[in-house]
């Protein structure tokens, strides 16, 4: 049995709310002030956020609960019933609290991370205790439940550090000597002090395309966040360095063969020689 009355649900509710304050306060408290003074790993502080706001959270339900009248003993057949709930209708919500404190434990992804998780690009703002919330590069904020982040396959770019690959593909006509190529793509990377030497950049001669001889150039940078502005940058570069050294970048050339050609049509000949008239000649 159970008797409840209207201070009871009125002190339930006030100790509810004031948890949740006060959990709101000590992580301000601690953002601002701690972890402006104290030099932690990148991570920690979030992971201890998290944890504590858990903790808080479930001291102040466990305290609500008692000022309510509900007897301790009666408690563990409520939590019982709630389990059965849990099972049936609040599995998702419960595997998605169950996998914060994970992320909090293990810390496969840190505040500041960027991740790639299907389709989805971008940094990471906020670990929560139910989702987590990230930023993408177009300035959306996704929400994504922290069950996703643990049970799907994620891509962390910046968890042991944030340096980053970077690759621009490049396109020269044929006759052109390929070393002469290679020479120059690793000379317009290494002009640049801001590109990491180690590991050091690499120019590869890939293959023999359609139209064109084709090469990939790769270098590191140790910003993964401006890996497009450093992308587009060494591009031009190297389209300016390409047409200083006097090589032709080529664009698709396609063979036509004729058939049959009109009375009324003139075809010019690339020796230069004198034109061909129609009237159903072959070419």
């Amino acid at each position: 049995s159970l008797e409840l009355t209207v201070w009871n649900i009125l002190a339930f509710f006030i100790i509810i709310w004031m948890t949740i304050r006060l959990t709101r306060i000590i992580r301000y408290i601690f953002e601002d002030e701690v972890m402006a003074r104290v030099k932690m790993k990148r991570g920690v502080p979030g992971a201890i956020i998290l944890i504590t706001r858990l903790s808080m959270i479930s001291i102040g339900f466990l305290i609500a609960v008692a000022a309510a009248g509900v007897d301790m003993g009666s408690l563990a057949i409520l939590l019982g019933a709630l389990g059965v709930g849990i099972g049936f209708g609040l599995q998702n919500i419960f595997n998605n609290l169950v996998s914060g404190i994970i992320l909090a434990f293990e810390r496969p992804i840190n505040e500041g991370d960027i991740i790639e998780l299907g389709s989805l690009l971008g940094t990471v703002k906020e670990i929560g205790i139910r989702a987590s919330t990230i930023k993408t590069y177009d300035g959306a904020e996704v929400i994504v439940p922290n069950g996703n982040l643990i049970s799907n396959e994620l891509i962390n770019w910046t968890l042991a550090d944030k340096l980053r690959r970077v690759e621009v593909l490049v396109g020269v006509a044929y006759g052109t000597d390929p070393q002469k190529v290679i020479d120059l793509l690793i000379g317009v990377v290494n002009s640049q002090d801001d590109i990491l030497k180690d590991p050091k950049p690499l120019a590869l001669f890939t293959g023999f395309g359609d139209s064109s001889l084709d090469f990939r150039l790769l270098f590191w940078i140790s910003d993964a966040e401006n890996r497009l502005v450093f992308q587009s940058r060494i591009a031009v570069m190297v389209n300016n360095a390409i047409v200083e050294a006097g090589i032709e970048i080529p664009f698709p050339q396609r063979d036509l063969h004729l058939r049959s050609v009109s009375g009324d049509i003139r075809l010019t000949p690339s020796d230069g020689s004198t034109p061909t008239g129609g009237g159903g000649d072959r070419p």
